[in-house]
C-alpha cells in the first residue's frame, strides 16, 4: 500500500472546513445573520466562479506549462481585493459565500495547499497553480515547516 505525504496538517485541514461551514451558513442566511439566497446565487456560485477560474488557468497554461505562482504580496493584494469585492456587493456577496466556502470544504478533502480560489482549476487541469491566500498560506507554511522537522530528525552535532 503506498502511503501518501498530506500537503496540509490538521491545524489547516480543519480551519479550511470551519471557514467552509461559516461561509455556507452565511450564503444561506441561516438564522436571518445574512443574505437571503436569490436564484442566481447557486448560479454564479457553483457555476459561474469555477469556470472562471479554470478559464483563468487556461489562459496562464497557454503562456507557459509552469504553475503560476501569484503568492507574493501583490498576489496577496490582489486576492484580498477581489474577495472584498465579491463578498460586499450585494448581487455577488451570497455567491462568493458559495463558492469559497464549497471551494475550501474540496480544497480541505483534496489536502490542496493555497488558496482556495485554484482548487476547482487545479483538480479539473491537473495544475498545481497558487495564489496569495492571506488566512490559509500562513498557517500550510508553518505546517510544512513543522513536518519538514519532523521528517529530518532532529541535527546532529558536528554536521
Amino acid at each position: 500500500m503506498i502511503e501518501r505525504t498530506r500537503r496540509i496538517g490538521p491545524v489547516a485541514t480543519a480551519l479550511r472546513v470551519t471557514v467552509a461551514i461559516g461561509l455556507l451558513y452565511l450564503a444561506g442566511g441561516a438564522g436571518g445573520l445574512s443574505w437571503e439566497l436569490e436564484w442566481y446565487d447557486p448560479v454564479l456560485g457553483l457555476v459561474v466562479l469555477p469556470v472562471l477560474t479554470v478559464l483563468l488557468a487556461l489562459a496562464a497554461r497557454h503562456y507557459t506549462a509552469e504553475p503560476l505562482r501569484f503568492t507574493g504580496p501583490a498576489g496577496h493584494a490582489l486576492n484580498c481585493m477581489v474577495m472584498a469585492a465579491l463578498g460586499t456587493n450585494p448581487y455577488t456577496g451570497s455567491a462568493a459565500a458559495l463558492f469559497y466556502g464549497t471551494t475550501l470544504l474540496v480544497a480541505a478533502w483534496r489536502d490542496q495547499s493555497g488558496c482556495e480560489v485554484t482548487v476547482v482549476s487545479n483538480w479539473i487541469l491537473g495544475r498545481d497553480d497558487q495564489v496569495g491566500c492571506p488566512l490559509f498560506s500562513p498557517i500550510d507554511a508553518l505546517e510544512a515547516r513543522q513536518r519538514m522537522r519532523r521528517v529530518r530528525g532532529p541535527a546532529v552535532a558536528g554536521e
